[in-house]
């Protein structure tokens, strides 16, 4: 069985791009989608309070939950904050936990997040070199946009330094946080595996506005982000980033290609 789980808020035109919507109700046996606020707590207690006009009672604002409401079937659970936003990410990854184990106490578990899309034949490839290979976690690297037509090349972003951790072999553990995922007792053996994904983190301009004000230390990002899109060739991430200490000496660019994505 394979199920995924997604944190979203105001991610309406991600669940439209590319048909990511129908595309994860085809690959996947369930889909737990946890939306609404989550106060800067745990495991991402480095971000801001999100500001009231990112949402309506803690949720979102740009059609996700109306689209959720008219298009959720027998696959899809949609979980909701009540009058208060939730404590933080670490708790919103084990609700989704929690109708995980209402389901199966096994499965291939992905974590999907709403700007990330997969083909069908590498989540398939990934699951059966998972156990190949007797591992436990599943991490991979990817194709990271910071625009329509501007992909991250190197260690921040593309995840060179530090891959994305989005597959488990699950037998009921609860996540000890969020950021990065981490089961509890047993997250361990990892594998570097090859299929890699497309993360469209920074491709639309209403997330980078978003970003900004959530993130800290993020000041003058959508600014940087407007002159970055004139780009034709290579430029270093800085030119997006700023002067941040954590992905400094790290070879990383921004490439410019124009196919469509």
């Amino acid at each position: 069985m394979r199920i995924a789980f997604t944190i979203v808020l105001n991610g309406y035109r991600h669940l439209l791009h590319n048909n990511f919507y129908e595309n994860m109700i085809k690959n996947f046996d369930h889909w737990i989608i946890v939306e609404g606020v989550a106060n800067p707590n745990g495991s991402t207690n480095w971000c801001k309070q999100v500001p009231s006009i990112f949402h309506n009672n803690f949720c979102s604002v740009d059609g996700t939950t109306e689209f959720l409401d008219k298009y959720v079937n027998v696959k899809v659970r949609v979980l909701r904050p009540v009058d208060k936003p939730w404590d933080s990410k670490d708790q919103q990854v084990n609700a989704a936990i929690s109708e995980v184990k209402r389901i199966t106490d096994k499965c291939f578990l992905w974590q999907i997040d709403v700007d990330e899309q997969w083909d069908a034949k590498d989540l398939d490839k990934a699951e059966e070199m998972l156990i190949h290979n007797q591992g436990k976690t599943g991490c991979f690297l990817c194709d990271y946009y910071v625009g329509p037509n501007q992909r991250v090349v190197g260690a921040w972003g593309e995840g060179r330094k530090v891959p994305y951790r989005r597959l488990w072999a699950w037998f009921g553990e609860e996540f000890e946080k969020h950021e990065p995922p981490t089961l509890k007792g047993n997250n361990g053996p990892g594998l570097l595996l090859p299929q890699r994904f497309k993360h469209y983190a920074y491709y639309y301009e209403e997330d980078v506005i978003f970003k900004e004000v959530y993130y800290q230390g993020y000041e003058g990002l959508h600014d940087r982000w407007l002159k970055v899109q004139n780009n034709r060739s290579t430029v270093d991430v800085k030119d997006l980033l700023g002067d941040k200490v954590w992905w400094s000496n790290t070879q990383t660019y921004i490439i410019y290609e124009n196919n469509g994505c």
